[in-house]
């Protein structure tokens, strides 16, 4: 049977002793280099103010990629990069725990170091919103990039989520439809429940920045647009503005019968009307 990835307790367990390890490669050549494009672009476009972009990194894990993006920031910035403006997320408490600890101890003294750490159950709305580290009434706590390396994959393993009345700690949306919409309920993918909550997360025209193993991983944005105004949808938010396939090492290349992997990355653009 696969690993319970569904589970919090899976990943408490694992990460007791588990200090590395790396899901669909460490994100150096399939993840970075659009962030990268998206902080130089926002850095040039933005006249106003040298803020630096704020990331969401959904999923961090004990994958290097959470050391990458800082040093990316760095590279971008300059004396301008504020760590804080990175925020990684984790279901797993115990590994949440040690990396606050972690940054607490290179923040010492040191302001804007120290990227933050929030432990973060994407199937709840309260969680998610906690991600933003205020009320989330202000643009500018929203965030700009939403990074996900396999994260969608493991969330995947889920159940569909059911909603069958109204129920303060899941996502406003949901809420409107029910109450509206009395005797029915709303059953969704648990990837899709995801895309609702990053959207209100997100401010228009943000970018989320997926790896994933599937290439159907995100079907769920091809709906027609009639369905959009039955149940509320992640269409109504996202649009898949490219998808780049992306051949895996296997770690058997030179074999005549080493397999081709594929890994897809998924650059999904928050809506502007939406």
């Amino acid at each position: 049977m696969p690993p319970d990835y569904e589970l919090q307790s899976y990943w408490n367990a694992r990460f007791e002793n588990e200090h590395h390890f790396e899901w669909l490669g460490d994100g150096s050549d399939t993840i970075l280099p659009h962030i990268r494009s998206h902080l130089s672009r926002s850095r040039i476009s933005s006249h106003s103010s040298l803020r630096p972009c704020r990331l969401l990194h959904i999923g961090a894990g004990t994958s290097s990629l959470a050391e990458r993006i800082r040093e990316l920031y760095h590279d971008v910035y300059g004396d301008e990069a504020n760590e804080q403006a990175i925020v990684n997320t984790d279901f797993a408490e115990n590994l949440v725990a040690r990396m606050q600890e972690h940054e607490a101890s290179l923040a010492q003294g040191r302001p804007g170091k120290g990227m933050r750490w929030v432990c973060v159950d994407a199937m709840k709305w309260d969680d998610m919103r906690a991600a933003l580290g205020s009320s989330g009434e202000d643009p500018k706590d929203t965030f700009d990039l939403v990074v996900d390396k396999s994260t969608s994959d493991a969330i995947s393993c889920r159940e569909d989520v059911v909603y069958k009345s109204d129920d303060p700690g899941c996502h406003p949306a949901f809420n409107d439809y029910l109450a509206t919409h009395e005797r029915q309920a709303i059953s969704l993918a648990p990837v899709e429940v995801l895309a609702v909550h990053l959207a209100s997360l997100v401010k228009p025209g943000g970018l989320w920045v997926a790896l994933t193993f599937s290439s159907n991983r995100f079907a769920f944005l091809s709906l027609p647009e009639a369905a959009e105004l039955v149940l509320p949808r992640a269409s109504r938010y996202w649009t898949v503005e490219d998808i780049q396939t992306i051949d895996a090492p296997t770690g058997m290349e030179g074999r005549g019968y080493a397999p081709i992997v594929q890994h897809y990355v998924f650059l999904l653009r928050r809506k502007e009307y939406s």
